[in-house]
């Protein structure tokens, strides 16, 4: 599988590029659990945001505060804490139903040095869509997906889902992240509150689901960067604390 995975990344064999990145999207939300999985000490999507109502500064903005939190040296040092099992972390893009993409398949990180290289690549993540809807069921269950389809076994499980607006799509947000806890999913927020100011609210009631779950509120994009790494300072914990 790695290899074949591989390859279309690279463009070898009959599919191009594009039709490349459409299959390891789909085989990584589809395939089933491996027999045997890698154990991880947490495993983590961060999902963002990629509807129509963040504008290319706006994204810009989600991608470039997200590479600057794993070169940061307190997230570097929490990678670091988590020693011997490590990270698997896995970014996706999400906006209406059907339209969940995964940029970065899972990857582990197990030191300080994981993490600035894994910043390296989030660094060079392209936007592929402008959704028209706003759907955060269908984010956190294309999540779920991919948390239970991948070949890690984290102790902890968790979807951290970033977006500037409430769910405004026809599937069910309450079955989807109650479906996400039923699996041992924990979902935090990270609402971006540039047109909503009470977005934080709504993510505390709708959104997040799970013993510790929270929210990190971010004041507009710009102020992403900070709340970003907050979040993964908390999420990134030890798993006795």
């Amino acid at each position: 599988m790695k290899t074949s995975v591989q390859g279309f990344w690279r463009g070898e064999g009959l599919l191009s590029r594009a039709m490349a990145s459409r299959w390891l999207a789909l085989a990584l939300l589809a395939t089933p659990a491996h027999a045997q999985e890698t154990p991880v000490a947490i495993e983590l999507v961060l999902a963002l945001d990629a509807s129509a109502s963040v504008d290319k500064q706006e994204f810009a903005l989600q991608v470039d505060g997200l590479a600057a939190a794993f070169r940061d040296p307190d997230v570097r040092r929490a990678v670091e804490d988590l020693q011997p099992l490590g990270v698997a972390i896995a970014v996706v893009q999400w906006g209406g139903p059907g339209q969940t993409r995964v940029v970065l398949p899972f990857t582990q990180l197990n030191g300080g040095r994981d993490a600035k290289a894994f910043g390296f690549r989030i660094g060079l993540i392209h936007r592929f869509m402008w959704a028209s809807a706003t759907s955060i069921a269908t984010g956190i269950s294309d999540s779920a997906s991919l948390i239970e389809g991948n070949e890690f076994d984290g102790q902890r499980k968790i979807i951290d889902v970033a977006g500037d607006g409430e769910d405004n799509g026809a599937a069910d947000l309450d079955f989807a992240r109650q479906s996400a806890r039923a699996r041992g999913i924990i979902i935090n927020g990270l609402p971006i509150m540039a047109d909503s100011p009470d977005l934080a609210r709504y993510y505390d009631t709708h959104v997040i689901i799970g013993p510790d779950s929270f929210v990190e509120p971010a004041r507009d994009f710009e102020d992403y960067a900070r709340a970003i790494r907050a979040k993964l300072l908390k999420e990134l914990r030890p798993l006795a604390s």
